[in-house]
């Protein structure tokens, strides 16, 4: 009988042995996993934590944003110019005019910001109520993304070509659940003004075509 319970006893503690040896194994395995992956980790968590916006938080870019769409609606080129990174880009106002001819100003504009991938930088969406000729309507639009830079002391909207970088960065900012109840908010009250304003139904009509 005592040799019996001695080889039941032996069996049991290779048993554990053997169940210690896997878990230290899978351990070890997952541990060098976290290792490799730990800029991704700590990346998603950070893209996380970041993602959350701030409403009207800056005066300072609320009213760049202000005056850059003012500016806009008026073809005033000078005020372009002055609030963005390259003004050269406005010394052709082509664009600038025959979008001026169909939206004529842009009303309760509110700003929507998330900080930037770099020191000094914010994503700025700007949701405002839009004016457009010949439609009583005034249906709400979003603006942007802006990507804007704080240079000495003054922020302005960078025009220039971002980097794949900033651009990714956006693109996942674009996703966040907080940005999208946006759009939806915006395209909600596009479908009720296309509803209630046979005008400007025929108007998002002959834009979508």
């Amino acid at each position: 009988m005592a040799i019996r319970d001695r080889k039941k006893e032996v069996k049991v503690r290779k048993m554990l042995l053997l169940i210690w040896a896997v878990f230290i194994v899978a351990f070890v395995v997952f541990a060098l996993f976290l290792y490799k992956k730990k800029d991704v980790v700590k990346e998603d968590l950070s893209f996380k934590t970041r993602f959350s916006y701030q409403t009207n938080a800056n005066p300072d870019i609320n009213a760049l944003v202000i005056n850059f769409l003012a500016a806009n609606a008026r073809c005033d080129q000078d005020t372009l110019k002055s609030c963005v990174t390259d003004p050269a880009q406005y010394d052709d106002m082509t664009a600038v005019q025959s979008q001026a001819r169909v939206i004529t100003g842009y009303g309760s504009i509110n700003c929507y910001t998330v900080e930037g991938p770099d020191e000094n930088t914010q994503i700025c969406y700007a949701v405002a109520n839009i004016s457009i000729v010949n439609i009583d309507s005034k249906p709400l639009d979003i603006l942007g993304p802006y990507y804007i830079v704080n240079q000495n002391g003054q922020y302005l909207i960078d025009n220039t070509a971002l980097s794949q970088e900033v651009q990714d960065y956006i693109a996942k900012v674009g996703k966040d659940p907080d940005i999208q109840d946006l759009y939806r908010v915006v395209k909600e009250d596009e479908d009720r003004c296309a509803t209630e304003d046979p005008g400007f139904k025929e108007f998002l009509e002959k834009l979508n075509n």
